[in-house]
């Protein structure tokens, strides 16, 4: 004979997906966060600039 609970829907949660969604999110923007503020140090740490003389010229 059948168990009372077999015949039962198997529940779907919606919840994982949303967590799910979130931590990609997450994982993206720290990507593109990180992207930027690396640029912006190369740029602030331009080794190939020219360094600024100590002496003022006349």
């Amino acid at each position: 004979m059948n168990e009372p609970g077999e015949n039962l829907p198997k529940t779907k949660y919606r919840w994982p997906w949303f967590a799910a969604a979130a931590v990609v999110l997450a994982i993206v923007l720290a990507v593109v966060w990180m992207t930027f503020a690396v640029k912006k140090v190369e740029r602030e740490s331009d080794f190939s600039a020219p360094l600024p003389s100590s002496a003022p010229t006349r």
